[in-house]
């Protein structure tokens, strides 16, 4: 017994020794977070902002649940009001908590606990300045995130009668913030963007960490959010200066495998769901029928040898005929990212909303020549914008697969009287063969989600947008 306690004494030593190591233990006293190298640590992490799914659902891009049937006879879930598209279930009331509320506020706080401490840490200048720039990209970044999920779209008109989400600038964890307006929180989101923390950034970032390309890349994005799409040009072309590497997927037709890996040159910025998880989504029939005659992933790429979207198993799994399924191994999938592919499309949109369609379908086209077999690729012409965007918004949807950028796309949509659209979901059950029919309008409250129970019942500020 006694030999047994020794061995745990030394196990005990030896850990709080590797602790020191790792995060140089100061003095009794202080905190570890006094030091610029500590704070700096709170950059060094993915930020992991859980599930995509309900979004991808809500576009009629994809099942969250593999077991359609199963959810269609669970009518008190979230699942459920948004699978079939119900206005009136109580939303709020079945979501507990959220995965993406708590885990985007949690980034948040760790931006606000640089921002509150770095000038004071001891360090370098040089580092305080770089991880205080960070700081507040990473806070914008998650504001935007917020913004258009938990609140309405953003329109000049009337962004600032219309209720957004707290905007956190602090570190209590007690407080129980007001919501400000929609128009107030992109005051502040752009206040974090400022040009001068943009430039503070290096021109290449270390792996996990932001660069100038992220900067530049999250201003063109909420920018363009906010259709301003003249302003938000520049920033996205100077995203793709310091990052316009395209994934090449060319190689698959010989390989016949489809490849991504955590860190990959097309990243800007990599998020993942579930901090390197595979990526695997149950496509609906209305997705499928995006896909471009030619599209590699498609027709070369396999899966133990079988089709990397597979339609048997997707059936199978799903209950529901003509569902495509991706359980691939090898696909870390940049869900809450930005990558330069998809900056591409920032950039083409912007230059269409422009008048420059050509110099739109063009960056459209280069994206494309790697998605596309050559015996089947044509580059995309349009004269007129409607004709450019609704090129645009078949490719770019499947482009941004298992992404936030759908919805925030066709949540920004459907506020335009060119481009808003009913989408209708056509389920055919593989079993009983029954057919079903969902609609949801573009101006639906299903646009905005609910804020969770957790964080309503502690905040009584909390009051639901919709």
């Amino acid at each position: 017994m006694k030999i047994k306690y020794i061995f745990l004494f030394l196990a005990a030593v030896l850990a709080l020794s590797a602790c020191d190591d790792q995060l140089d233990i100061t003095p009794k006293g202080k905190t570890i977070l006094d030091k610029t190298s500590d704070l700096e640590k709170l950059l060094n992490q993915e930020w992991d902002l859980g599930d995509p799914g309900p979004l991808c659902l809500v576009v009629n891009e994809c099942y969250t649940d593999n077991d359609v049937p199963t959810v269609l006879s669970q009518k008190n879930t979230l699942n459920y009001a948004l699978l079939t598209y119900d206005e009136t279930a109580d939303r709020a009331s079945v979501t507990a908590t959220d995965e993406i509320y708590s885990s985007a506020y949690q980034n948040i706080f760790n931006a606000n606990t640089i921002l509150s401490k770095a000038d004071a840490s001891e360090g370098e200048d040089t580092t305080k300045t770089l991880i205080k720039a960070e700081a507040h990209i990473l806070r914008a970044y998650m504001h935007y995130i917020l913004v258009n999920i938990y609140a309405p779209q953003y329109d000049a008109a009337t962004a600032s009668q219309q209720s957004g989400v707290p905007y956190r600038e602090d570190m209590d964890t007690h407080a129980q913030p007001k919501k400000i307006s929609v128009a107030e929180d992109y005051d502040k989101i752009l206040a974090d963007l400022a040009d001068d923390y943009i430039l503070a950034l290096p021109d290449k970032a270390q792996e996990i960490r932001g660069s100038k390309a992220w900067g530049y890349a999250v201003k063109a994005k909420v920018l363009m959010q906010m259709k301003e799409y003249d302003k938000a040009l520049p920033y996205a072309l100077k995203a793709l200066q310091y990052n316009g590497t395209i994934a090449d997927r060319t190689s698959i037709m010989e390989t016949n495998e489809w490849v991504i890996d955590e860190i990959d040159p097309s990243n800007i910025m990599y998020i993942n769901h579930g901090m390197g998880k595979p990526w695997g989504e149950y496509l609906t029939k209305e997705t499928v029928e995006k896909f471009e005659d030619g599209d590699i992933t498609v027709n070369d790429a396999q899966c133990y040898g079988d089709p990397l979207w597979d339609d048997y198993y997707g059936e199978m799994l799903s209950g529901v005929k003509g569902c495509k399924e991706c359980q691939s191994f090898d696909l870390y999938w940049n869900n809450w990212g930005i990558t330069s592919d998809r900056m591409y499309y920032v950039a083409a949109e912007c230059y269409i909303r422009t008048g420059q369609i050509q110099k739109g379908l063009d960056l459209i086209n280069k994206v494309r020549e790697k998605r596309i077999e050559p015996d089947a690729y044509k580059p995309f012409t349009a004269s007129t914008e409607q004709e450019a965007m609704a090129l645009l918004q078949r490719a770019k949807f499947i482009e941004c697969l298992a992404t936030y950028d759908n919805f925030f796309d066709r949540k920004r949509w459907n506020t335009e009287a060119d481009y808003k659209e009913t989408l209708t979901r056509h389920i055919t059950l593989k079993q009983s063969g029954k057919t079903m029919e969902f609609s949801i309008a573009p101006d639906s409250k299903l646009w905005i989600f609910p804020f969770p129970l957790n964080a309503t019942r502690n905040n009584p500020n909390l009051t639901q947008n919709y």
